[in-house]
């Protein structure tokens, strides 16, 4: 082969390479985090774990495929809070957890650091008084009152899941904690803010009695810093479900989730203070620890990848006009015991 063919072959690998890694780098991942920065208009994700690892990258939903944003920042972390920053120009993330599920062997796994996102670079906020060392808590941009709303979460006492059941609000700069009553101690429940309500609604979680709660879950609403119970006919409990509102259309989307025993594949609207399952058409398969964030620009719901118990997922759902549509399907990748 001569030197020049050579190097017109090697020129096309490499482009070729780049353009797998824009529009395919991305192959599964769970418990990472996701959110819609309003300025640009886009989904950014930020870490979790793939088959094998733990990640602190950060990706952004282009034309349909992800595109990997070379920036440094928060270290490799599971089951981090994200959700666009109060000036909605940026993004807001707040600890999680080192490892997949995070062990006495390995102390330092619960974070407590403070990020923000903005015009492309990652900024460490550090500050006096903040929220405890968590993972799995539920973080929500409330617009109406402009303030990012902590919920819950939990961390590991000598070896034992200790759930937390305190609710923060970050503003100006600052963390301030609001109420320590409310929804029991629990984490990986699923919060979204109601523009109908001007409220945060909370749904499921896991909690001390019975692990994952009791039979039937609950919906919470968030006014100002006192927490409501909604009295209506409840969906089955579950935690690490995906949950975002649905733009203007006054409805709450939530799918999938674990119940302590198998996860699930069901889609739940949320709307005037009733819960509705709907079926039909095709529907992303069984899992927890995926993400999901509404794209206002395109007017759809965004589900990304999952593990199904033995699997960690690559597929990408839209959720529009009602009904569930696959944009990309990927293999699964069995995921390897090694501790993460």
């Amino acid at each position: 082969m001569s030197g020049s063919l050579f190097r017109v072959i090697l020129i096309f690998a490499l482009a070729a390479g780049s353009l797998l890694a824009e529009n395919g780098g991305l192959t599964v991942r769970n418990a990472h985090s996701m959110a819609y920065v309003h300025s640009e208009g886009e989904i950014f994700l930020f870490g979790g774990a793939d088959e094998r690892r733990v990640f602190g990258d950060l990706w952004v939903l282009r034309g349909g495929q992800w595109v990997s944003l070379n920036v440094k920042g928060p270290s490799p972390r599971t089951f981090a809070g994200l959700t666009p920053n109060t000036t909605k120009d940026g993004l807001l993330l707040f600890g999680g957890n080192r490892v997949l599920f995070g062990n006495e062997q390995n102390p330092a796994a619960m974070l407590d650091d403070t990020w923000e996102f903005k015009n492309g670079e990652w900024k460490q906020l550090v500050m006096l008084d903040h929220p405890e060392a968590r993972a799995e808590a539920a973080l929500v941009l409330d617009e109406k009152r402009n303030r990012i709303v902590l919920f819950g979460g939990y961390r590991l006492t000598q070896g034992e899941v200790q759930r937390m059941g305190d609710t923060w609000e970050f503003r100006n700069g600052r963390w301030r904690k609001i109420a320590s009553d409310g929804p029991s101690p629990r984490n990986g429940a699923s919060t979204v803010w109601d523009p109908t309500s001007g409220n945060v609604v909370l749904f499921g979680g896991s909690t001390d009695d019975r692990q994952y709660g009791p039979g039937t879950g609950e919906t919470w609403v968030l006014n100002g810093s006192t927490w409501r119970k909604v009295e209506t006919p409840q969906p089955p409990n579950i935690f690490n479900s995906a949950m975002t509102g649905l733009g203007r259309s006054d409805r709450i989307l939530r799918f999938g989730g674990y119940n302590g025993t198998n996860r699930i594949a069901e889609t739940w609207i949320y709307a005037d203070h009733a819960w509705m399952r709907i079926g039909g058409g095709p529907i992303p398969p069984p899992r927890n620890h995926a993400s999901i964030a509404y794209d206002r620009k395109l007017g759809r719901a965004v589900l990304f990848g999952g593990h199904n118990g033995d699997e960690v997922l690559g597929d990408l759902w839209v959720f529009e006009s009602g009904r569930w549509h696959r944009l990309i399907d990927r293999m699964p990748l069995k995921r390897v015991q090694n501790g993460h």
